[in-house]
C-alpha cells in the first residue's frame, strides 16, 4: 500500500485506538491534523445465550454489538462521517485485529481505510506507521474467531454434561482447564502428603568451615532417625583419621538473561513484587499507554539491532567497557514462538504526565532486564571439597561446596547476588580436625503450592494459551471460584478439584496439555495461512461431539464416592455441587434426596445449640453453617429468621435495627423508606418494600 500523505486543503483524518489512555499521547505525537478515538476494548461480542455460531460446516459467527458499547458505536460512526481517511490503530495482536475488523464494518465504501500497528507509542514508531500503512490481516483475525470457537464449542458442549452428572453451574474451558489440572493435581498431591522424619549432621572443622554428612563407604547414606543420627555422630566424632579426599576447583560463568516476553515478566513481577499475572499486565498497559514501553504482549525476545546499539552504548558510558559483553548478543526466537513484535524493553521516552509508585516499579524492572541483556557474564571461583572420615573399617563421607563472585557483570544491574562462601586453601589428603559434630531433625514438606509465575511458566513450557491470555486464564479460574489465592500462592477450592478430576475422567483430551498445545498451533497456523479456518474447527468440532457421546454414557470418577452413609437410606454419598456450593448428595438420587455438607455433616449435627435466646421469640439461638460461614440461628426457624453474626468471644451481634423515623422516603417507588441493610459487599440504604422495590444507594 502506497504511504499517505496530506495536503493542507484535505481533511484531518480520524484515528481509532482501543484505549482511551493512550489519547493524550498520540495528539502529542501525531498533532493536530489526527482525531484520534477510542473504542474502549470490543465493540462487537458473540451472544452469551449460545454458542454464537451460525453454521458448523462454514463456522460463520453472528456478531451483534456489546450492550454496553452503544453509545460509543454511534459516536465513532458520527466521527467517520467527518472524515475521508481513516486508520485502525487498534493493537498489533489477534484481539486488536478483531477490534479493527469489527470497526471496520462501521466505515462507509467510500472511506480510505489503512491498518496501522504501533508496537511502541513514540514518535518515530507512530510516525513510520502512519507513513507506511498496511491492510487489515484476514489470516489474524480469522484466527482469532478460531479461538472463540474452540472455547464456545468446549463450553457450550462440555459444561451440560457436567451439570448432568451432579455439578450444577460448573463450566470447562478449553485452555482453562489444563491450567485447573495443574493447580488441582497440586493441590490434591498436598493433602495426601505423608510427612517423614529425616536428620542433618554437620561437623565443623578447626580449619574454619564446616562439611555436611552425605554417605557411607562413597555410596549416599539417608538418616531416617534420632538413634541412627547418634550412631553416625559417634563414628565420625571417633574417627582415626579425617583427610581431604577430593579438591576441584573450576571457573564458572553465569550468562545474562535475555529481555522480557509475556510471560518472564509476568514470573518476574511475581516473584520480586507479589504481583498476580494480572495485576503485571495492567501495569504494563498503562506504562504502554504512555509510550515508555514497547507492546507488552509478545513471545519474542528479538530486539531492533539499532535499540541494541543504543542500550550497549549507554552500558559502556555508565559502567564502563569491562561490563559490556565481548559482542552484541542477539536473542533468536524460541520453538513455537510468533515473533510478531519486539521483546519488551524500554523506550527512554519521557512520560506526558507523572507516574505512580507500581509503574515506576515495572518501569524499573523492564529497564535493567534490557540493560543486562548486553552486558557482560558474571564470573566464579567455585570448590568443590569431599572429606573422608575413616573410624575402623567404616568411611563416613562429608562434603563441602564454596563459590565466590570474582566480577558481578550484568548482575550489578539485575538478579541476585548470593553470599559468597569462601573456603581455605586446601590439599589433597590434608588432614583436618573435628571439633563439633551437630546432628538436627528435620520432616520432608509437600511441594509448594504453585504461584502466579510458576503456573505461568509451565503453561508457555506446555504451549498452552499465548502471551495474551495468561493472565484472563487464571483470572476465569478466580471468577468461577476453582481456585483461590493465598497470599502468592494459588489453591484449587473443592469445587475446582471436583471439576478437575471429572474432566480428567471424563474428558482426558480436554485437560491434556499436547491436545491444548496442538490447537494453539494450528491457530497459529490459520495466523500465518498455512491452515483453513474451517477445515482446523471441522476436526475440532468432532473431536469434541466424540468426547460427549463418550462422557454421557460414562459413570463419576472414583474420587467422587465417599465413604459416607446417607442419613436417610444408608445408601454410598457422592460429591455434588448446586449454586450454594459442593455437597454430599445420596447414590440413589432421585429415589432418596439424603444430604450432607462436603465435610460429611447434616444439618443437625451442624446445628449446635447454644445458651443464648432470641430475642424475638425467646427460643434459643444454635449454631448454623451457610455460604458466608457460622452464624447464630433461631431454633424456631423458619417461622422466626433472626441471625446474628458470631462475636470473638463467641457472645451474638444482632444487626442494628434501622430506625424508620429518620429514614427518607425512596425516591423510586415513593412508598418504602431507605433504611440501613448489610450485604456481602457491606452497608447499604435499601428500600423497606423490598423486593417489590430493589432500590439501593451504596
Amino acid at each position: 500500500m502506497a504511504p499517505v500523505t496530506f495536503c493542507k486543503e484535505d481533511k484531518m483524518a480520524l484515528v481509532l485506538i482501543e484505549s482511551p489512555n493512550k489519547v493524550s499521547k498520540l495528539k502529542d505525537i501525531l498533532g493536530s491534523k489526527y482525531k484520534i478515538m477510542a473504542s474502549v476494548g470490543h465493540i462487537m461480542d458473540l451472544s452469551k445465550k449460545d454458542m454464537g455460531i451460525i453454521d458448523l460446516e462454514s463456522f460463520e459467527l453472528a456478531y451483534k454489538p456489546n450492550s454496553d458499547k452503544k453509545e460509543v458505536i454511534a459516536n465513532i460512526k458520527k466521527e467517520i462521517e467527518k472524515h475521508d481517511t481513516i486508520y485502525l490503530a487498534t493493537d498489533p495482536d489477534r484481539e486488536g485485529e478483531a477490534i479493527a475488523f469489527h470497526l471496520s464494518k462501521l466505515i462507509p465504501d467510500d472511506k480510505k481505510i489503512f491498518r496501522v500497528k504501533f508496537n511502541a507509542i513514540t514518535k518515530d514508531v507512530v510516525l513510520k506507521s502512519i507513513k507506511n500503512p498496511g491492510s487489515l490481516d484476514e489470516n489474524l483475525f480469522m484466527a482469532q474467531k478460531a479461538r472463540r470457537v474452540t472455547d464456545r464449542v468446549v463450553g457450550f458442549k462440555v459444561s451440560p454434561v457436567m451439570w448432568n452428572k451432579g455439578l450444577i453451574g460448573t463450566s470447562a474451558g478449553r485452555v482453562q482447564s489444563v491450567a485447573l489440572r495443574y493447580i488441582s493435581d497440586r493441590e490434591k498431591e498436598i493433602k495426601s502428603f505423608k510427612t517423614e522424619e529425616y536428620w542433618n549432621i554437620v561437623s565443623n572443622l578447626k580449619e574454619g568451615f564446616d562439611a555436611e554428612f552425605w554417605g557411607k563407604g562413597g555410596q549416599k547414606f539417608d538418616i531416617p532417625n534420632e538413634s541412627t543420627a547418634n550412631e553416625i555422630t559417634d563414628l565420625i566424632k571417633g574417627a582415626s583419621s579425617v583427610k581431604v579426599s577430593d579438591v576441584v576447583s573450576k571457573k564458572r560463568s553465569r550468562k545474562p538473561y535475555p529481555p522480557f516476553t509475556t510471560s518472564t515478566l509476568q514470573q518476574a513481577a511475581s516473584s520480586a513484587f507479589g504481583w498476580s499475572a494480572k495485576k503485571t499486565m495492567d501495569v504494563a498497559q498503562a506504562i504502554f499507554s504512555q509510550g515508555l514501553i514497547t507492546y507488552h504482549r509478545t513471545d519474542s525476545v528479538r530486539i531492533d539491532p539499532k535499540k541494541i546499539d543504543d542500550v550497549r552504548e549507554k552500558i559502556e558510558t555508565q559502567y564502563g567497557k569491562s561490563y559490556l559483553s565481548p559482542t552484541p548478543i542477539v536473542y533468536g526466537p524460541k520453538g513455537g514462538a510468533q515473533d510478531a513484535h519486539e521483546a519488551i524493553r524500554p523506550t527512554y521516552e519521557t512520560p506526558l504526565a507523572s507516574i505512580d509508585k507500581d509503574e515506576k516499579k515495572l518501569l524499573g524492572l523492564i529497564e535493567s532486564r534490557f540493560m543486562a541483556s548486553q552486558m557482560a557474564e558474571a564470573q566464579f571461583d567455585q570448590v568443590a571439597i569431599q572429606i573422608e572420615a575413616l573410624n575402623g573399617s567404616t568411611t563416613l563421607n562429608l562434603k563441602k561446596n564454596g563459590s565466590s563472585m570474582i566480577f558481578d557483570g550484568f548482575l550489578k544491574v539485575y538478579g541476585e547476588k548470593q553470599e559468597d562462601v569462601i573456603l581455605p586453601q586446601l590439599a589433597l589428603n590434608q588432614a583436618l580436625s573435628v571439633t563439633e559434630v551437630i546432628s538436627t531433625q528435620h520432616f520432608t514438606k509437600p511441594p509448594a503450592r504453585h504461584t502466579d509465575a510458576s503456573i505461568v511458566k509451565i503453561l508457555e513450557k506446555d504451549g498452552v494459551g499465548r502471551p495474551s491470555t495468561y493472565a484472563s486464564i487464571l483470572d476465569t479460574l478466580f471468577e468461577r471460584d476453582y481456585i483461590i489465592r493465598n497470599g502468592n500462592s494459588l489453591s484449587a477450592t473443592e469445587i475446582g478439584i471436583m471439576v478437575s478430576d471429572y474432566l480428567s475422567h471424563n474428558f482426558p483430551k480436554i485437560v491434556d496439555s499436547d491436545f491444548t498445545s496442538k490447537m494453539e498451533e494450528n491457530l497459529d497456523k490459520i495466523a500465518d495461512g498455512s491452515a483453513v479456518y474451517k477445515d482446523v474447527l471441522s476436526k475440532f468440532y468432532q473431536d469434541i461431539e466424540s468426547q460427549v457421546k463418550t462422557a454421557l454414557t460414562c459413570g463419576l470418577p472414583p474420587t467422587f464416592i465417599v465413604e459416607k452413609e446417607c442419613p436417610k437410606c444408608k445408601s454410598n454419598m457422592v460429591k455434588k455441587v448446586s449454586k450454594h456450593g459442593p455437597f454430599l448428595g445420596c447414590s440413589k438420587w432421585p429415589e432418596c434426596d439424603g444430604v450432607r455438607d462436603i465435610d460429611g455433616n447434616t444439618n443437625e449435627e451442624k446445628s449446635l445449640e447454644t445458651g443464648h435466646k432470641c430475642p424475638e421469640c425467646s427460643n434459643i439461638l444454635i449454631i448454623r453453617e451457610g455460604k458466608k460461614g457460622k452464624f447464630f440461628g433461631c431454633k424456631s426457624f423458619p417461622s422466626c429468621k433472626v441471625t446474628a453474626k458470631i462475636a470473638d468471644d463467641g457472645t451474638p451481634v444482632f444487626p442494628e435495627k434501622a430506625s424508620n423515623e429518620d429514614a427518607v422516603v425512596c425516591e423510586k417507588c415513593k412508598k418504602g423508606k431507605m433504611i440501613h441493610r448489610e450485604g456481602k459487599f457491606g452497608k447499604f440504604l435499601g428500600c423497606s418494600n423490598f423486593p417489590k422495590c430493589k432500590n439501593i444507594i451504596k
